[in-house]
């Protein structure tokens, strides 16, 4: 009987900049499955079973509906994993058949873009795949292309799947191949195709997994992955930072991360999955015992690098230096305030009349004749100078007006001689023109 596994997942799915259409699909236990006619979706699963079956790929879906073509690995995987539900077998069975289906549906796909493709210029794209299995307590990862998968356990992160493995297997076949006699081919060998399969390791609880698009790679590194995936948060949260994260750099590339977390492994003895190896002690005597209590006993206090009383006397210069910065901050506020409103009160002291001087007519010395009075001129009114008013706390301009002019309908003429466009926009300090109310009506 296979262990029962508690899992959470999530995945996001977003096209790349500038992209057209989102050539990334994904399959999340048979609950979800993206189609890549999606080009923005998110979705979330949290269930206890004993069968999982993740995906994330690219390009592997090819449709001529004029030549009734419809390949899809999710079709291939849909129908696998619902094989393996219902019909018993073993991990490694299960394993062989899944990496058949996705070869197989790569070989199709590449063969129909060959036999399909409109121009020399037309090139095979790029086809990936990410795939994770959990079964009888155990997982399994494969990738074809740049699909990536890697996982986080015990805070150690580590790529499944990866290149390192593919060239280990080929090592190993070139080895075997040395060995015996090349003429010889045993049956199975003509299915192999490009996925490399990992090894086999027993799930742990709070283990983590993701599985990437080429897109999504390229846009972050190995690096940033892992610090994102490192973060003690739902798969949700992590999801969704590794696509905003990529989104900010603005590649090309189509983007999807599905993140996948064990909560629990539950054996099929009823215990829980031990969340990590503790190796086995042997017995201690009492005695022994007893004297590690008593070294221990021995060991002298904690001591602290830093002495406390300089840190209270650093805390109080710090108090005292902000208490005095708010004083001069408080004083230099009270002198603009006060020195605004002595610049108002000259402002609005009215400057004396204007005083007209009568020409005298001027003789000449040569010549005697009557004088004859000129009319004195009449002296032409001097206009009212212009005031200033410099805007202090509570002005508005509807109180200016009243002030100058005790009439508030000419505000907008005011503003309008001062260039103001918003009468509410007025600040402390301003100054504003205050002209004879015959010039501001005439303007």
């Amino acid at each position: 009987m296979s262990s029962v596994i508690k899992v959470n997942a999530c995945v996001y799915s977003r096209k790349g900049y500038g992209r057209q259409v989102n050539t990334n699909s994904f399959y999340m236990n048979g609950k979800f499955i993206s189609e890549q006619h999606i080009d923005n979706v998110q979705a979330s699963i949290e269930n206890r079973g004993r069968e999982y079956l993740f995906a994330v790929s690219d390009n592997m879906i090819c449709q001529y509906p004029e030549r009734d073509i419809n390949i899809s690995i999710l079709k291939e995987l849909s129908k696998y994993h619902e094989k393996i539900t219902v019909n018993e077998g073993d991990i490694r069975s299960k394993i062989d058949e899944l990496e058949t289906r996705v070869n197989d549906t790569q070989r199709l796909i590449t063969s129909v873009f060959e036999v399909n493709k409109e121009s020399d210029e037309d090139s095979i794209p790029n086809i990936d795949f990410a795939g994770l299995l959990l079964s009888e307590g155990r997982l399994v990862a494969l990738s074809n292309g740049q699909g990536r998968i890697y996982m986080m356990r015990d805070g150690r992160f580590r790529p499944l799947a990866a290149d390192a493995s593919r060239a280990k297997r080929e090592i190993d076949n070139l080895m075997k191949e040395q060995e015996e006699d090349a003429d010889i081919s045993l049956p199975g060998d003509e299915n192999k195709g490009s996925v490399v399969v990992s090894d086999i390791y027993s799930l742990k609880e709070e283990d983590s997994f993701i599985l990437l698009s080429r897109g999504l790679y390229d846009a972050l590194g190995e690096e940033k992955i892992e610090d994102l995936l490192a973060l003690r948060s739902d798969s949700t949260y992590i999801a969704y930072r590794l696509i905003d994260e990529a989104m900010k750099r603005k590649f090309e590339g189509d983007l999807t991360a599905l993140v996948v977390q064990v909560e629990k492994v539950i054996n099929p003895q009823g215990g829980l999955a031990r969340k990590s190896p503790v190796k086995s002690q042997p017995r201690q005597s009492k005695q022994r015992m007893q004297s590690r209590v008593d070294r221990l006993n021995k060991v002298p206090a904690v001591t602290y690098k830093y002495n406390k009383r300089k840190t209270k006397k650093i805390q109080g210069n710090l108090y005292s230096l902000i208490v005095i910065v708010s004083v001069l901050v408080l004083f230099g506020v009270l002198f603009f305030m006060l020195k605004s409103l002595v610049d108002t009160g000259k402002n609005n002291i009215p400057s004396p009349p204007a005083t007209s001087e009568t020409v005298e007519p001027t003789v000449t010395p040569e010549t005697t004749p009557t004088p004859t009075p000129t009319p004195t001129p009449t002296p032409t009114p001097t206009p009212p100078a212009v005031q200033t008013h410099v805007v202090k706390r509570g002005d508005s301009m509807s109180s200016i007006a009243r002030t100058y002019y005790g009439d508030i309908s000419l505000v907008d003429a005011l503003c309008k001689y001062n260039n103001i466009s918003n009468p509410d926009t007025i600040v402390l300090g301003q100054e504003l023109k205050i002209p004879p109310k015959e010039e501001l009506l005439a303007q």
